[in-house]
């Protein structure tokens, strides 16, 4: 059964996203002193006295604007009211009701929808007192909090979740696949694509989707989850808040995947900014696919994409073992097959090899190349073991752990795959004294 969802809309600056992280109880969205700056859906799921829900926070609602951008919030803020079974409508207390409230009171009153009035930032409780102001918007007594200090919370949840239908909060989660990139490399277009609603503000302008966006999808007997993330800058050119706390929100977002999709630009190739992010992926240990997105740009020929990837790999080194997919996120080309690719690589990186056949073939191969001796000591390798999955670790025992050179472990990780697969796969190794 869905979760009966909460929609938090209003006007710039009131304290939406603030609300939200008060009640999910992390830094989710995107919060900051200039007005309008959550400009994408953020879902979550939460529970309140046994009641699961799903909270969507809109970006600041301007209805008169002609600006693109805010014609895109307001496009996304109306999508989310369709799926609402309630809305929470913020007001600012220390400003009062502004025209901008009532406008948007009258778009509310049009959707037939049940809302709430949330009278944010009443820091003081004598400040209750005078509410005649915000009764008069038509919705009913008005909730007071403060999402500062955590103050009228559990009363507004407790109206919030009043009839609404209750269902259990645990569900079995599917394949997670972060989508990251630089900005406008196409991340939000590729997301559109798979899902056929425009449920990302997508623009050309660098960096327009602010934060990271879940969406889930059924594939092949399976629920993947799309995370659509804030585009990543390069380290030390971030000096706004907004893309510090997108930048971080990126991070968090592939800290929680299976699998991350580091989308490329056909129209610039991969820069040093890709492999920093394909580097902070694989030191998470996710299991990574290369999506060089914009491929229908490209002129090509049939040997293209062969010349393309010989190129990338090259440039990948010791990651050269690492998926390469062109597609076009504009032309819906290949993106099923990455979704495919996708199951694929979480099965090896949940795989685990027997230690009986780790050993059976690690004995011809040391046997045939030994580790080197360093001051006419000799190392002996005893045996080894899988001991761990997502990501796989090695454990190889020997008599000299510390002399084991980056060049020999190298050459261990490059038979692992050899002959055991793990495309994709971050793999770890690790010695042991035995």
């Amino acid at each position: 059964m869905k979760l009966p969802t909460l929609v938090i809309i209003g006007r710039p600056n009131v304290g939406k996203s603030s609300l939200f992280n008060r009640i999910i109880g992390r830094r989710r969205a995107i919060v900051d002193d200039q007005p309008g700056i959550t400009r994408d859906r953020i879902y979550a799921r939460s529970e309140w006295c046994g009641c699961g829900f799903a909270l969507i926070d809109t970006g600041g609602l301007l209805l008169n604007s002609k600006d693109p951008i805010t014609e895109a919030v307001k496009e996304q803020v109306e999508f989310a009211a369709e799926e609402a079974a309630r809305i929470l409508f913020i007001l600012d207390w220390e400003t009062g009701l502004t025209d901008l409230d009532l406008a948007i009171s009258s778009y509310l009153q049009r959707l037939n929808k049940s809302v709430i009035p949330v009278v944010n930032k009443t820091d003081d409780q004598s400040r209750e007192l005078d509410q005649k102001d915000f009764i008069k918007l038509g919705f009913g007594q008005p909730a007071f909090v403060s999402a500062l200090q955590g103050r009228g919370i559990g009363d507004l949840l407790d109206l919030a979740v009043a009839s609404l239908e209750k269902e259990s909060v645990s569900e079995v989660e599917g394949l997670r696949i972060a989508i990251v990139g630089r900005p406008n490399v196409g991340k939000s277009s590729i997301v559109n694509a798979l899902t056929g609603k425009s449920t990302v503000v997508v623009s050309d302008k660098p960096g327009t989707t602010r934060d990271a966006t879940d969406t889930v999808i059924p594939f092949r007997g399976d629920n993947i989850t799309l995370v659509d993330t804030a585009g990543l800058r390069r380290k030390g050119r971030t000096k706004q808040a907004v893309e510090f706390y997108s930048t971080i929100r990126t991070a968090r977002a592939m800290e929680r995947a299976d699998i991350v999709w580091v989308v490329l630009d056909a129209e610039e190739g991969m820069v040093s900014a890709d492999q920093r992010i394909i580097s902070d992926a694989y030191s998470e240990g996710k299991g990574i696919l290369l999506l060089m997105n914009k491929w229908d740009t490209v002129q090509k020929d049939h040997k293209t994409a062969s010349e393309w990837e010989k190129r990338l790999r090259k440039i990948l080194g010791q990651k050269g073992h690492l998926p390469i997919m062109f597609v076009s996120a504009l032309k819906r080309q290949r993106l099923l097959k990455a979704l495919e690719s996708s199951q694929n690589i979480e099965q090896q990186r949940t795989k685990r090899i027997a230690t009986s056949d780790l050993n059976d073939f690690f004995q011809a191969v040391i046997e045939k190349t030994p580790p080197p001796s360093v001051k006419g000591r000799f190392i002996q390798m005893k045996y080894v073991a899988q001991i761990k999955e997502t990501p796989p670790l090695f454990a190889f025992f020997c008599s000299r752990p510390e002399d084991i050179d980056a060049s020999y472990r190298r050459f261990l990780e490059r038979h692992i795959r050899q002959h055991y697969g793990f495309a994709g796969v971050p793999i770890k190794l690790t010695f042991r004294k035995k």
